[in-house]
């Protein structure tokens, strides 16, 4: 969260004309659910690409970045698609609204419990997996 913090206030001191961070474009339980979604998704491709997938680390590392890009894509218009609590704080503590409700629940909350989820999501299709072999 420090590092954020200081790369987003250096940022903005090289270049002051430069956008202002995630923002909420939609009603507090849309921007919540939305990033909730993204998070999820982003968390089970990055732990499908981790498992021993017969496939090459320049090819994994397309793969997740692509979909990182894609999802931040998706979600920029209604949330800003940050996925990362420690980037979001960043931007929101220079800002001066890091500690309000909507901060706390979108970007916060929502991704912790999409993370989360997407790893008990997981866990158990993993477990099915292996207990039908």
């Amino acid at each position: 969260v420090l590092g954020s913090i200081m790369g987003v206030r250096l940022l903005i001191d090289t270049f002051p004309s430069i956008g202002r961070g995630p923002s909420l474009n939609v009603d507090l339980h849309r921007g919540a659910l939305t990033e909730g979604i993204l998070t999820f998704t982003i968390v089970i491709i990055y732990l499908g690409l981790a498992r021993k997938i017969p496939s090459s680390f320049f090819m994994k590392t397309w793969i997740s970045s692509v979909s990182k890009a894609t999802l931040h894509i998706l979600g920029s218009d209604l949330t800003g698609g940050c996925m990362n609590p420690a980037s979001a704080m960043g931007w929101a503590y220079v800002r001066g609204n890091h500690i309000s409700k909507e901060h706390i629940l979108v970007y916060w909350l929502a991704p912790i419990e999409g993370t989360l989820l997407a790893i008990w999501t997981f866990k158990l299709l993993v477990q099915s997996q292996k207990d039908e072999k």
